[in-house]
């Protein structure tokens, strides 16, 4: 192939590339735009959830809304700080998590809860097998308003809560597996066991669950998880706006290069950006061709 085409090709794949990319389905865990069985789609959809891209964008009056944070990434000393203001504020900040980095924000906020990171199990009350713990304890409040079960999905566990901040156990026969083995051993923590618990925070309030998977489309249905979730969201009031916390959510390459056609998509829908995407496409597509004219002498090819 003559070089002066190599261009122009390699500019038509990267253009068939980006079009395969962009409509090219999510697969992200806990993924906006997923509609998988491991995508939040359906929550979004039905909450009329917003994502934010930064934690600098949370509202400066929070109060009437309910922020959802699954901290599948560190917090920087920003973000924590945004945090505290925004539940100090008279915000609700819901905390799912079951193995990942919600502790560091309890121990900024200077809570007592904490997330263990070990796995709940429970061999009696479960859906499917022993890592679906059936959850029908709950104390009464507007968190448990109509709710009888929930479902979890691979969940955690909470310590360290005061007993009028539990909001639900598992049952007696349920266990933390500290060891991995899927049995209960002689010095493994037995039930009841908390898993979600709820916290007055100056003018707010601090809502955690130990199980981020109970809001993913293939959970959000299973036994009363969606009343439960809406009672959550709804903690400071009614028909809160609700936020879900966009860059401590699971990494994904395919999410990012979507996100950065999003963006030259944007650009491109502009006047200028139109403009110069033209100028740009027939510089390389006419340079290749200048140059052998240039080179040759009669000035053809």
């Amino acid at each position: 192939m003559r070089p002066r085409f190599l261009i122009p090709l390699a500019l038509v794949i990267a253009v068939l590339l980006a079009v395969v990319v962009w409509f090219y389905p999510s697969n992200r865990d806990f993924g906006p735009g997923n509609s998988s069985w491991n995508g939040l789609s359906d929550f979004i959809a039905d909450f009329e959830a917003s994502l934010t891209n930064s934690l600098d964008e949370l509202p400066s009056s929070p109060q009437g809304t309910a922020l959802v944070v699954i901290p599948y990434a560190p917090f920087s000393d920003s973000d924590l700080r945004g945090l505290k203001e925004y539940a100090a504020g008279g915000g609700t900040l819901v905390v799912l998590d079951d193995y990942s980095y919600g502790n560091q924000l309890l121990e900024y906020l200077e809570v007592e809860p904490r997330f263990t990171g070990d796995p709940l199990l429970d061999p009696l009350f479960s859906y499917r097998n022993s890592s679906f713990p059936k959850i029908t304890h709950f104390a009464q409040g507007p968190l448990s308003s109509g709710v009888e079960t929930i479902v979890l999905n691979h969940a955690s566990s909470l310590i360290d809560v005061p007993d009028d901040e539990v909001i639900a156990t598992s049952s007696r026969f349920s266990f933390l597996d500290q060891n991995g083995n899927s049995m209960w051993d002689e010095g493994e923590p037995e039930g009841p066991i908390v898993v979600a618990c709820s916290i007055s925070y100056h003018e707010g309030y601090i809502v955690l669950i130990s199980d981020p998977s109970i809001v993913i489309n293939s959970m959000l249905e299973m036994g009363d998880n969606r009343l439960f979730i809406e009672n959550t969201l709804a903690l400071g009031g009614a028909n809160p706006e609700v936020i879900v916390d966009g860059p401590h959510l699971p990494p994904s390459p395919l999410e990012g290069a979507k996100e950065t056609l999003g963006v030259v998509r944007s650009a491109v829908e502009t006047p200028q950006g139109t403009v110069g995407l033209l100028v740009v496409m027939l510089v390389l597509i006419l340079v290749p061709f200048w140059r052998k004219n240039k080179g040759s002498p009669t000035g053809k090819p």
